[in-house]
């Protein structure tokens, strides 16, 4: 691969600042609006309530039924969002950001969570990628193939264990069928993007008959470095105009076969991911990754007395990336061979209680090899028991579950390092309140155990995409999170509404964070604190003229708590149709004394339009991100920007057996071309968001 460098435009909109003090009534009038224009609602109007369920939760639920705070993209809504990575998709939903590293790779932040506690799910299994272990690393599924995007926002440690103590995000796509759609099916979508010169191309094909069905999909896309309006890095220094090292590449394929008959089904399915990515923070480094993904799935409907299902899903996983420190020169290799397996049984109303039970097993071999592989090769063992009931009541539905876990790290033989094992006990029990027709009240507790990743236990040595040097915390303890959350929520034919606020106490909290003592990587040397981040050279050497900081895992006791909502409400409903819809979220993370931690996400709200006549939509979005300068110690302020974007879109139905609607659009992004930080990147400081772009594409479905 040859990494060359292309500089664009330079210059940048003026925009007036926002101070933070103005975003609560801002927020509130977004959501007071509609409550003025409701009056003349008719008040015997039908209530809509979403009917798309969550494939996350095993009882068939919607986001409105369920009692932890749930989001769900699909259809023309996600195909407005999807972008190159899943926290770039979901970036704009309340409560959720992404870690950001350049186009290649973001994970997303729920609630100022992210890493090890936000669990990422293709189709109910783990991505069983290496994505937790640093920013830098792509998450190995395309969000080109995603037909459903869930969020499950809080602990949902009962389900999916130590890694969901954060949420979790599952991607749905149709490489697992359920269902037999007869004769031939599929669509094509193609997409030009002027930022970048980006390309992106997407089939999928599907063949029914009989109780059998057949999938293929391939996709691939190609991008170069792109423009951004001005300095790369926050001091006006760097690459001007072009962000250098941000060129971009992927391709993503299966193959899948169903059984289907009635409620029971087996499927199994083999995919490849292949993607190859520019690290911005270095000046040539880049990341390849090659993943094959094997999958299995089977569904048993009513197979026994007081049973209603059993579901047993499996996947097994091949994963390397190498990080090169340019071209041909392959620097440190990370593997990963990782199998997840789960069984789920929901089982008939018992005394009034309906709920699922199960068992979850998890085997990862990880190996870290090269100058920077700061972890050693560890091998991790997940084994837990689950049990979540539920049952209607006078008032509304009770929910209550519970889920032991057994985790085992052991490193490889020599490195010196010890073993560490663990039993989180996980808990929850929450309830909705119907106080009258179109609103509920949901109140939520949970009692989330998370066990240390090898990562936070065994780190030691630079790592180049961050700019840092890591070390672990060999002694670490389980962390112990208490969430307690209350939600109201509101849905008629013409105004939906729904709000949170939260409070999560968090003892032993992991964290990265820098250092002022003055010292070598090994604790040797002559204490020196002057105010400014350690620096070492790659070795661990202390070194203040260096552009490595030392960062160590800490364990403190922590609070996050916060509040987001979002509304929409119809403006218009005929000849054509337009609604209102806006949104906000903030949220706090500091330690038990009082200090800030690092990579919040900063407050923000968002306002939008969207139109429909006849086969013309059109979409207008605008989000502002406030300035983050609640921060850490040693940490750099980020400025606030703004954000707006469109979308105009024609479509129509090639033939009336065509299961979805083509499609021609145009899409804009970033139209105000503002200097874009966001304050939950490692890169914040050298790595911008990229300026004004301009995305033309057309989707067919037959």
């Amino acid at each position: 691969m040859n990494i060359s460098y292309l500089h664009g435009r330079q210059g940048r909109a003026a925009v007036a600042a926002i101070s933070l003090p103005r975003l609560l009534p801002l927020i509130a009038a977004v959501i007071a609006f509609p409550y003025a224009a409701q009056a003349d609602d008719d008040p015997n109007a039908a209530v809509e309530l979403g009917t798309i369920t969550v494939r996350a939760n095993p009882l068939g639920k919607t986001a409105d039924e369920l009692v932890q705070p749930t989001t769900v993209l699909s259809g023309a809504e996600l195909d407005r969002k999807r972008a190159n990575t899943i926290g770039e998709t979901l970036e704009n939903e309340p409560g959720i950001s992404t870690t950001d590293f350049g186009p290649g790779a973001g994970r997303p932040v729920i609630r100022g969570q992210a890493g090890p506690r936000v669990d990422i799910l293709e189709n109910g299994i783990g991505s069983l990628d290496v994505s937790d272990v640093s920013p830098d690393h792509a998450v190995g599924i395309d969000t080109a193939h995603a037909r459903q995007i869930e969020v499950l926002k809080g602990p949902a440690t009962l389900l999916y264990g130590s890694r969901a103590s954060g949420g979790i995000v599952n991607v749905i796509n149709d490489r697992l069928p359920v269902d037999v759609t007869d004769g031939l099916h599929g669509s094509l979508d193609a997409e030009y993007g002027s930022n970048g010169d980006s390309r992106n191309g997407t089939t999928e094909i599907g063949y029914g008959i009989g109780h059998s069905q057949f999938h293929l999909d391939a996709g691939a896309r190609k991008s170069e470095e792109y423009d951004i309006p001005g300095s790369a890095n926050v001091d006006g220094s760097g690459s001007q105009g072009t962000l250098a090292n941000s060129r971009s590449q992927a391709q993503s394929g299966a193959l899948s076969y169903g059984y289907i008959d009635g409620g029971n089904s087996v499927a199994f399915a083999v995919s490849t991911f292949n993607t190859v990515y520019g690290l911005p923070a270095e000046e040539t480094a880049f990341i390849d990754l090659d993943q094959t993904r094997y999958d299995a799935q089977g569904i048993l409907n009513k197979p026994l007395p007081g049973i209603d299902s059993i579901k047993i899903r499996g996947a097994y996983n091949s994963y390397t990336h190498i990080e090169f420190e340019g071209p041909g020169e392959p620097g440190t290799q990370f593997f990963n061979k990782q199998n997840d397996e789960r069984i789920e049984v929901v089982h008939a109303p018992i005394l009034g209680w309906r709920g699922v039970f199960g068992v979850q097993h998890d085997f990862r071999r990880f190996a870290g090899v090269g100058e920077e592989g700061f972890v050693p090769p560890t091998h991790t063992l997940q084994l837990g028991a689950f049990l979540i009931e539920e049952r209607p009541w006078a008032y509304g539905k009770l929910e209550a579950g519970v889920r032991v876990e057994r985790d085992t790290n052991k490193p490889e033989e020599g490195a010196a390092l010890p073993n560490r094992n663990f039993t989180p006990i996980s808990a929850s029990l929450g309830s909705i309140f119907n106080i009258a027709r179109d609103y509920h009240l949901k109140l939520y507790y949970s009692h989330a155990q998370r066990s240390p990743v090898p990562e936070e236990l065994y780190s030691f040595g630079p790592h180049g995409a961050t700019a840092t040097f890591e070390r672990g915390l060999n002694d670490a303890k389980i962390e112990t999170a208490n969430n307690f959350e209350i939600g109201l929520d509101h849905h008629d034919q013409r105004l939906s509404w729904e709000g949170n606020v939260y409070y999560n106490s968090i003892n032993n909290y992991l964290y990265l964070a820098e250092n002022d003592r003055g010292l070598n990587a090994d604790g040797s040397g002559t204490p020196n604190s002057d105010g400014v981040a350690d620096r070492v050279d790659e070795q661990g050497n202390f070194d203040p003229d260096s552009e490595i900081r030392l960062v160590n895992y800490l364990q403190a006791n922590t609070r996050f708590y916060g509040i987001e909502g979002q509304t929409s409400y119809l403006l218009i409903q005929s000849p054509y149709t337009l609604s209102l819809r806006g949104f906000g979220d903030k949220v706090i993370g500091e330690l038990n004394n009082g200090s800030k931690l690092p990579r919040v996400t900063p407050a923000r709200f968002g306002v939008g339009l969207d139109g429909k006549y006849r086969h013309y939509s059109l979409n207008v979005d605008y989000t502002r991100v406030f300035k983050q300068d609640d921060i850490a110690s040693l940490e750099t302020e980020t400025g606030g920007y703004n954000m707006l974007g469109f979308t105009a879109a024609y479509g129509f139905r090639l033939s009336e057996k065509a299961l979805s609607d083509s499609e021609v659009y145009i899409r804009g992004r970033n139209l105000l071309d503002d200097d874009a930080r966001r304050a939950t990147s490692f890169i914040k400081d050298v790595a911008p968001l990229p300026g004004a772009s301009v995305f033309l594409g057309f989707r067919l479905a037959i």
